[in-house]
């Protein structure tokens, strides 16, 4: 607060006007006793003497005439110093936010000061300006008035300033806001025509110094606010990852923290590779964004400085005013993916990549959780596959073999006592129990079989090839061209198994065929395999309807839609049969068709 001259002045002033006039009649009193009554008699004492009174009084109400003046205009300044300081200090102490605060200050600031207009800005925690005009749109014919408000102020200056304009006949006043010994924004106040406010050096001090900490303490609370946000989001991803949830959701969730608390626009997960995400809306590799979106991500790279990821939806052009941020998703095998974030204007600043960072931590044990458990799944899969084939092979199997036996020596004795009708129905038999007993082992050599990881889907189907013709004694061969396993997810490969079985039983079941072959194409874009046997083949008209039900074809079809493929059926009486999967690329497979594809024709 200002010193308060006025007051101290009114003071001296009321002790003046006592003790003064008590002074000036015992001094004058002396002066005529010594020098005025010796030198002069009667009537000429008497009339000096009223004279020099009279002119000590006229002199001492002047005197006091001319101090009661200033004391007043000082008093008046100290009011108006006072009215402004208040009118501000109001402004800034209510529970408002800090925009609403600041814009109750810079109002009370321009109407107090007589300012055309007025603009403050704040430098946030995060590095964004937050800037507030007043009036905040400058009136029709005062454009010229802009750039004067938007220049930048000089960063040496250190209290406030008053400067005029000349050529727009404009007074411009610039006064840092200070708060410690940080500057932590700019007050620029417009005058026009250019007269200086009448408020005091000392109260625009006051001014900026209460701004100035209400400004402070509005980003402090902010600050805690918005801590208080990204723990509260950390703590809820983290909640969520101690339970089953699907990875796409976590990832959905994870994505929508990061648009709300970043202030993004876009946030988009990519991943490198996301098997565990097939069957969820027809997708795999594929990770899903804020908005449904997906992506890939298309370099190697794991530090922290890597390149923007060309196939993400939020890769953008150089010259884009947007500013990007992403963090990789790291795991013990090298890059898992990344979270990308974008919004329009201010960079991120390194506190906000830092909560980037902490969401894809996030995401990266989401991805890895999700990788367990799939894996956990397939192995809990495959043990209950193994332990089937293990108890049909120890007891049904056994005892279809024993009565297949049994049944055969009857029938040798039938035929030796020459009874024809019961060797008959004795073989008839046998051939039911023969073909229930191929039926299990080869449902044995199913269950056991699948894709082996060293091995992969050419590698397991070579080695089922090699047993189901020993067992049937089929000639089955197996062509490959391309990479498998760069074409092929593990859930793809593993469903393409259990479709060669199928379509291998319904092979050895009807078709009387001597050969079958398999031919797995993965040398272009799309993955195609085929199974074609030389044996009696059927009626085309059938395969619609075998389609929904029989002939093992209806799992088939099940099968391939899972995972986005399209199942065709050729065949024809005495032409053989071939059996079609076609699978997009991965990254750009649909949903699961509607119906499978019946192209049955020759």
């Amino acid at each position: 607060m200002s010193d308060p001259q006025g007051a101290r002045d009114l003071g001296r002033l009321k002790w003046a006007t006592i003790v003064l006039p008590v002074v000036f009649v015992w001094v004058f009193e002396l002066v005529r006793f010594l020098f005025l009554d010796p030198q002069l008699t009667g009537d000429n004492g008497h009339v000096l003497s009223a004279m020099i009174m009279g002119v000590a009084i006229v002199a001492f109400a002047t005197i006091v005439s001319l101090y009661l003046d200033r004391t007043q205009k000082q008093l008046v300044a100290q009011n108006k110093d006072l009215t402004v300081t208040h009118a501000v200090s109001s402004a800034v102490r209510g529970g408002a936010t800090l925009p609403d605060l600041l814009e109750q200050a810079l109002d009370r600031v321009v109407t107090q000061t007589g300012a055309l207009a007025g603009i403050v800005t704040i430098r946030t925690t995060g590095g964004e300006p937050l800037t507030i005009r007043r009036p905040a749109t400058l009136a029709p014919g005062l454009g010229w008035l802009a750039p004067i408000l938007d220049e930048h102020p000089d960063p040496a200056l250190d209290g406030p300033r008053y400067a005029a304009r000349t050529g727009v006949d404009t007074g411009v006043l610039d006064l840092p806001l200070v708060r410690g010994s940080g500057r932590i924004g700019h007050l620029r106040l417009a005058f026009h025509p250019p007269v200086e406010p009448d408020v005091s050096r000392a109260a625009l001090v006051d001014i900026a110094g209460e701004i100035a900490g209400a400004a402070q303490l509005g980003l402090t609370v902010a600050d805690l606010h918005r801590r208080e946000r990204e723990k509260a989001a950390l703590y809820e991803v983290a909640l969520q990852l101690t339970g089953r949830a699907e990875l796409h959701e976590m990832l959905e969730r994870i994505t929508g923290h990061a648009r709300e608390l970043l202030g993004a626009e876009r946030a988009v997960a990519c991943l490198a590779d996301a098997p565990e995400l097939a069957g969820k809306g027809g997708r795999e590799r594929l990770a899903m964004a804020d908005d449904g979106s997906i992506c890939l991500v298309a370099h190697p790279s794991t530090g922290a400085q890597h390149p923007r990821n060309p196939v993400c939806p939020l890769a953008i052009a150089e010259s884009d005013d947007r500013a990007w941020a992403a963090r990789p998703l790291r795991g013990p095998d090298g890059l898992l993916g990344e979270l990308c974030v974008v919004r329009s204007g201010r960079p991120f600043s390194e506190d906000e990549r830092t909560l980037l960072g902490a969401l894809a931590d996030m995401a990266t044990i989401a991805v890895r959780t999700a990788r367990l458990h799939e894996a956990e799944e397939q192995w809990t899969i495959h043990a209950e596959r193994d332990r089937i084939a293990r108890e049909l092979h120890d007891s049904l199997a056994q005892v279809l073999g024993v009565i297949h036996l049994r049944l055969r020596a009857l029938e040798g004795r039938a035929k030796d006592e020459a009874s024809h009708v019961m060797a008959a129905e004795l073989s008839d038999i046998a051939e039911t129990a023969d073909e229930a007993y191929r039926d299990v082992r080869e449902a044995i050599l199913g269950l056991r079989e699948t894709v082996r990881e060293d091995d992969g889907l050419e590698g397991s189907l070579r080695e089922y090839l090699r047993k189901y013709s020993r067992q049937t004694g089929i000639a089955a061969t197996l062509t490959c061209d391309g990479d498998t396993r760069r074409a092929l997810t593990p859930r793809s490969e593993v469903q393409l198994l259990r479709v060669v079985q199928e379509a291998l039983t319904n092979t050895r079941k009807h078709s009387k065929a001597r050969r079958v072959a398999v031919r797995i194409d993965c040398s272009g874009t799309a993955a195609t395999l085929t199974i074609e046997d030389d044996g009696v083949g059927f009626d085309p008209a059938i395969v619609t309807g075998s389609l929904e039900g029989g002939f093992g074809l209806a799992s088939m079809r099940e099968r391939v839609e899972q995972i986005g493929g399209t199942l065709a059926v050729h065949t024809g009486p005495n032409e053989g049969t071939r059996v079609v999967v076609h699978l997009e690329a991965e990254d750009t497979r649909g949903a699961p068709s509607a119906q499978a594809e019946n192209p049955a024709r020759r």
